[in-house]
């Protein structure tokens, strides 16, 4: 329903780029990402450009409660695989007075299989009429050993 209502009110945002899901150069894909980027990972496929449109902090009813945390480490670190060496990570996060939500997502950046960097961009997200933290992964550094990522949040 969000990609015909985008196809039908967004046209001069999303041209006709939602009519077809594919072209020369890029293919939407409107599944579960999970099995998609594990055989990606493992067929050694590459992408310029990963966008993740869940929320980047997991929504749970305690900070204790991991197996949400896993879930975006998880989507974190098969991105990570499938990021090309100049590639870019995009992902959302909640709003700004989320502090110790926040703060639980850094911390999880640390327990990914590769280390990464980060620092933090805040934009203004008018349809939610208040700040949002947006993450962007940048490139990936590499290593004979290791892919490694530097991350923008």
């Amino acid at each position: 329903m969000v990609i015909d209502g985008c196809k039908k009110y967004m046209r001069k945002t999303c041209g006709d780029v939602l009519d077809n899901l594919k072209g020369d150069c890029y293919q939407v894909l409107v599944e579960d990402c999970i099995p998609v980027l594990k055989r990606y990972a493992k067929e050694g496929r590459e992408f310029d450009y990963v966008i993740n449109d869940l929320t980047a902090v997991p929504i749970s009813t305690s900070p204790e409660e991991d197996s949400t945390w896993e879930f975006l480490r998880l989507i974190l670190d098969l991105s990570m695989k499938v990021l090309k060496q100049d590639g870019k990570y995009f992902t959302q996060g909640n709003c700004v007075n989320l502090t110790e939500a926040l703060s639980l997502y850094e911390e999880q950046l640390g327990h990914l299989y590769c280390p990464v960097e980060f620092s933090k961009e805040i934009v203004c997200v008018p349809s939610y009429l208040e700040l949002y933290p947006l993450t962007l992964l940048c490139g990936q550094i590499r290593t004979p050993s290791q892919s490694c990522a530097s991350l923008t949040f």
